[in-house]
């Protein structure tokens, strides 16, 4: 916030870092925020610069907002925390930043690739979302050769235990079968893996090199980079466009359903 600007409740907390915007609201709701030493029920109350905001007695003091792109090294949990004491993506950060950050999303231990490291809640929940859509793209590689009707099925796509499911691209990246590379939206946790064990691959090695329009470009494992300026506000750009697309695609199933209604009770 800047001198004289103003910004809702909910989107100052979740700017904090402090939790997402869904959780800010939350506690708003729940009388847990106060400003200025007032309850505050309204989620758009608005906050000034000079405002004191508290979350459970606990002051919300606005931090540098810091966004990294990761490139995670296998056998490393995509969390905060790990009871087991596993390895994390925040213990590759110890040290380096001040601020506390999180991954958006998550990638299974044995999967490697691109995951982004941010202490942004707005942006963490606009990505994590399932509604959004986020784009992710993967290099699979299999024990056996993945056959051409294997990708064909992909495309075409795949009854799983909670939905049907199918991929955006898949195809051959070089002149090896034991090699694809897919495309998806979902954000169904373990999807691509299980579309493979589905279709007779349960020992693949899965890497994530696109992520919401970003690439590893030269990131060797294990290592990390700023975004710019113009990838965050891209991507903030991204996902509001996937919300439009996601909200169109409701508001014409929703009218389908309603034509079929009206088709079928005129018939009676």
């Amino acid at each position: 916030m800047t001198k004289n600007s103003s910004i809702t409740l909910n989107k100052y907390i979740a700017h904090a870092g402090y939790c997402s915007r869904r959780a800010a609201t939350e506690y708003i709701k729940k009388g847990k925020v106060c400003i200025n030493g007032t309850v505050v029920l309204t989620p758009f109350s608005i906050v000034q610069t000079t405002d004191t905001v508290t979350v459970d007695n606990t002051t919300i003091i606005p931090e540098k907002k810091i966004y990294i792109l990761l490139n995670k090294p296998k056998n490393v949990i995509c969390t905060a925390s790990d009871e087991n004491n596993r390895r994390t993506v925040t213990d590759l950060f110890l040290g380096v930043f001040k601020e506390r950050l999180y991954p958006i999303g998550r990638l299974d231990r044995s999967t490697t690739g691109l995951i982004i490291m941010t202490n942004d809640g707005d942006l963490t929940q606009r990505l994590s979302h399932p509604k959004y859509e986020v784009s992710k793209t993967y290099q699979v590689t299999s024990l056996n050769a993945i056959t051409k009707k294997t990708l064909e099925t992909l495309l075409a796509g795949v009854p799983l235990e909670d939905g049907f499911m199918k991929v955006d691209e898949a195809f051959y990246p070089t002149s090896s079968k034991k090699i694809a590379n897919v495309s998806i939206h979902s954000g169904k946790n373990h999807i691509v893996r299980r579309l493979f064990e589905e279709l007779g691959h349960p020992d693949i090695k899965l890497d994530r090199f696109s992520y919401a329009g970003l690439t590893k470009n030269k990131l060797r494992s294990g290592e990390w980079r700023h975004l710019t300026p113009k990838e965050v506000e891209e991507l903030y750009q991204s996902s509001k466009h996937e919300e439009i697309e996601t909200e169109k695609k409701q508001t014409i199933k929703k009218q389908n359903i309603k034509n079929k209604a009206k088709k079928y009770f005129a018939r009676l």
